[in-house]
């Protein structure tokens, strides 16, 4: 009979890696795994995650408050946009995803803006019904843990979605909903996040609906118009469908994007990047798979994050949460 150990998923006070408990033989054990969890407190200034901040994102304690002002100053003397909110909490944000540099903070606030007043339907009359639904499917997978730099992973399988259950408009109004929950962490938003995509059985079923408004909705919510930062996106089980669909988006990609972007033939080649340890078992990790249900679950126990997606505008969101 195999042990079994209970994984304690953690950020390292010295190096934000990721721990277990137990540093016995991997191949011979089943794992206790830990459950979703969202932390919405701000690090102590002496945590050495603002260390990191400081060295990194240029977030330096002495002057954050000042550049907040004048981010804040900024956008109401240019006038390029109108946001609901400009408190600090709300603009640090937007800070921390351009490491603090005002003017380009600015360009992804006023691209935030302009992204949700052209879609609202994104944001608003949601049917948090579809949104559960999805979230029961295989499409989206957050796991709790996170990789060696402390980072938040998305798991994305869209050879699991099927357009006949599911409209564009549902996918996007659930992986932004997604997005928007984990840019209210903080050490989300100085550490930022990677995302794997598994091409595995996308189809012509899928690859129809890759229209270019489609295209241009995925970098705007992966890179241009939302506070977060990919610093890696992780492509496995690529088919030659899915390279003709991917064929139709690089043209779009920036120098910067293209250099964040990694084809892996195998999952060695994942693993040079992301060790196993870090990983669910299907990709040769050690973790079991965790979906977007599993996170929806854990909203019900966090208030203060319910009231954040109140104020964003997601009216309703109470009731479904308090009802999962």
């Amino acid at each position: 009979m195999s042990k079994v150990i209970t994984v304690r998923v953690c950020v390292d006070p010295e190096d934000h890696k990721f721990h277990k408990k137990d540093e016995a033989d991997e191949n011979d054990q089943d794992f206790v795994e830990t459950t979703p969890s969202i932390c919405l407190d701000e690090p102590d200034e002496n945590d050495s995650i603002m260390k990191w901040a400081k060295s990194n994102i240029n977030e330096d304690p002495d002057f954050k408050i000042q550049i907040i002002e004048e981010f804040r100053n900024m956008i109401f003397e240019k006038g390029e946009c109108d946001p609901d909110r400009t408190d600090d909490a709300y603009l640090l944000r937007f800070l921390r995803a351009r490491h603090f540099i005002i003017r380009m903070a600015h360009r992804l606030i006023v691209n935030h803006e302009n992204f949700k007043k052209s879609y609202p339907e994104f944001f608003t009359d949601l049917d948090y019904m579809k949104i559960w639904d999805i979230g029961e499917t295989e499409i989206f997978s957050i796991p709790p843990y996170v990789d060696k730099e402390g980072r938040r992973m998305l798991i994305v399988r869209f050879g699991k979605w099927d357009p006949s259950q599911f409209t564009t408009d549902e996918l996007f109004q659930s992986i932004i909903m997604m997005i928007q929950i984990a840019s209210l962490e903080p050490k989300f938003q100085i550490l930022g996040g990677v995302c794997i995509i598994d091409a595995a059985d996308i189809g012509t079923g899928q690859a129809w609906y890759l229209t270019p408004t489609i295209i241009k909705h995925i970098l705007s919510v992966a890179y241009g118009a939302f506070p977060h930062r990919v610093h890696a996106l992780h492509i496995i089980n690529a088919s030659k469908i899915f390279d003709y669909a991917f064929g139709m988006i690089r043209p779009f990609l920036s120098v910067i994007m293209k250099q964040r972007i990694f084809i892996h033939s195998n999952f060695d080649s994942l693993h040079k990047h992301i060790e196993p340890k870090y990983l669910p078992k299907r990709y040769g990790g050690i973790h079991k798979d965790y979906f977007y249900r599993d996170w929806l679950s854990e909203l019900k126990n966090c208030d203060p994050l319910i009231e954040e997606l109140e104020l964003y505008g997601y009216e309703g969101c109470r009731e479904f949460i308090e009802n999962i």
